[in-house]
């Protein structure tokens, strides 16, 4: 039962990933009134490839490992404070960014350099939250 709504997770997950990478493909093309399916199957491709890749890195890893947990009580403890700290950091960080800009004048901020924005933080709570899991 377990295994089925595994693969029932799997099959939805690559759908979603199809569907937006398809709904990205008719906006893109709209304008022209070009549908380009060459993109299309490269979305689809991805799609399918990608998961079927992270399935099987995570069987050979079970495999490798057998029954050992990927993490443990210790580590969710300490993923669980690093989160919080970050959460306050993120927050206290960007609420002070805003006030400094704001006193040197900048009423507008451009939406591609909240996007960068944004990325960065992304990266580096990623590569926080990979490091705090090791330990």
């Amino acid at each position: 039962m377990k295994r089925r709504y595994e693969i029932l997770i799997y099959l939805f997950i690559v759908m979603m990933f199809i569907v937006g990478g398809l709904l990205g493909v008719y906006l893109i093309g709209k304008e022209e009134g070009v549908f380009d399916f060459g993109l299309a199957a490269s979305v689809i491709g991805g799609s399918v490839g990608g998961i079927l890749i992270s399935l099987f890195v995570t069987r050979w890893l079970k495999k490798r490992r057998g029954n050992i947990p990927e993490v443990d009580e210790r580590s969710l403890v300490l993923m669980r404070r690093y989160f919080l700290g970050v959460l306050y950091v993120v927050l206290i960080g960007s609420g002070a960014l805003l006030l400094v800009l704001f006193g040197m004048g900048i009423q507008y901020i451009e939406t591609g350099m909240l996007i960068v924005y944004m990325m960065i933080l992304y990266v580096l709570i990623g590569i926080g939250a990979v490091v705090v899991k090791r330990f």
